[in-house]
């Protein structure tokens, strides 16, 4: 990962969405599923302006292990990098998004993302979090709408495909 402008910009400018979603499987498996390294271009298929994810490259190490990344590459041809920051199996992991090659470039200097995972009865309640840090106070408030909009609409996509994916067992 290039940026680390991410930890050096004010919460402030953050724009945040979180959703949650009951899997009815074992956490394990859950988080098995959700945090490993070949699992994007399975959940990841598209929403509205966002394109699926079609593949990884250059990934740096085990992806279970903080400080890997690799290079995320897009249906249109755009690229992202991500870094894992934490991984604690079976309950939490956090990865760091920068360096977009599309036009959210101009919006944001990076995102986080936070998956939780708690054991409820029958399942697997999971936590998703995905905060945007915008590069500036002019370019939130369009950051926001792309958010609220298109960003919310793909993460819902996500957990169906997750939900789809344990549906089969």
């Amino acid at each position: 990962m290039t940026s680390n402008a991410y930890s050096r910009r004010p919460a402030r400018l953050d724009v945040a969405v979180t959703l949650e979603v009951f899997v009815d499987a074992p956490i394990e498996k859950v988080f098995d599923f959700l945090a490993a390294e070949d699992v994007l271009p399975k959940i990841l298929t598209g929403y509205g302006l966002v394109p699926g994810v079609v593949s990884t490259s250059d990934i740096s190490g085990p992806w279970d292990q903080p400080g890997s990344h690799r290079v995320v590459h897009l249906a249109d041809g755009s690229t992202v990098n991500e870094g894992v920051t934490e991984y604690d199996r079976p309950s939490y992991f956090a990865y760091r998004v920068s360096d977009p090659n599309f036009a959210l470039k101009h919006l944001m200097d990076g995102a986080r993302g936070q998956f939780w995972f708690a054991p409820a009865k029958g399942g697997t309640n999971v936590k998703w979090t995905y905060t945007f840090r915008a590069k500036n106070s002019f370019v939130k408030l369009p950051l926001t709408l792309f958010v609220k909009t298109q960003w919310k609409g793909y993460m819902n996509v996500c957990l169906g495909n997750v939900l789809k994916h344990f549906a089969h067992f």
